[in-house]
């Protein structure tokens, strides 16, 4: 019985430490993760949210750990940061994972925008023909023309950044192009109708 009044004591003792230990092999695990997952260039193109989040997680991870090292001895408790550790090392790690399938998501949309673009560019070119033929048609010509040059190049651009597998770029470029074509073709369109209203 004298044994165990002595022995319990320095068990709660000996808890209690270990609890006011910071947990310095989770911290580092993922601090290492997060080091690994910030070297990918994917990661920072496809997965710069989630990024940020793990880098959110490991700022919050250490000021618990200041606050717990603020404290006295045997009032630290570092329950709470060993578990803050460990869901950052599991946010660090699962990056890659994230940033491979934005990028193959991103890379699918570019391709579908550049194949709308093969056929959106000649109805321009068409659109704008047969406003020629208009008579009567209130269009600058001249500018829709030097707009459509550009947004030939602007095509040609992004096919670049698609077989240079930049498909953030890519898909970007061709969204924008996209939507001046249509917004040009609508121009074209209204005048069209605008001239033969008049007639």
């Amino acid at each position: 019985m004298r044994f165990l009044k002595v022995l319990i004591p320095l068990l709660v003792f000996a808890a209690l430490a270990a609890c006011s230990k910071p947990p310095q092999a989770e911290v580092e695990a993922a601090q290492a993760a997060l080091n690994a997952a910030v070297q990918s260039p994917d990661v920072a193109a496809y997965a710069s949210d989630e990024l940020q989040a793990a880098q959110d997680r490991l700022a919050q991870l250490q000021a618990e750990l200041d606050a717990q090292a603020a404290k006295g001895t045997l009032s630290r408790k570092y329950d709470a940061a060993r578990n803050m550790a460990l869901e950052a090392q599991a946010a660090a790690e699962s990056l890659a994972t994230q940033a491979a399938s934005a990028k193959e998501q991103t890379k699918a949309e570019a391709m579908t925008l550049l194949n709308d673009l093969r056929i959106t560019v000649p109805e321009a070119e068409q659109g704008l023909a047969q406003a020629r033929r208009v008579r009567g048609v209130n269009l600058d010509f001249r500018s829709l023309a030097a707009s459509l040059a550009q947004a030939k190049t602007e095509v040609a651009a992004a096919e670049d950044a698609y077989n240079n597998g930049d498909f953030v770029t890519a898909r970007a470029t061709a969204a924008a192009v996209k939507g001046s074509l249509t917004q040009g073709q609508q121009v074209v369109a209204d005048a069209i109708a605008a001239a033969k209203v008049s007639k």
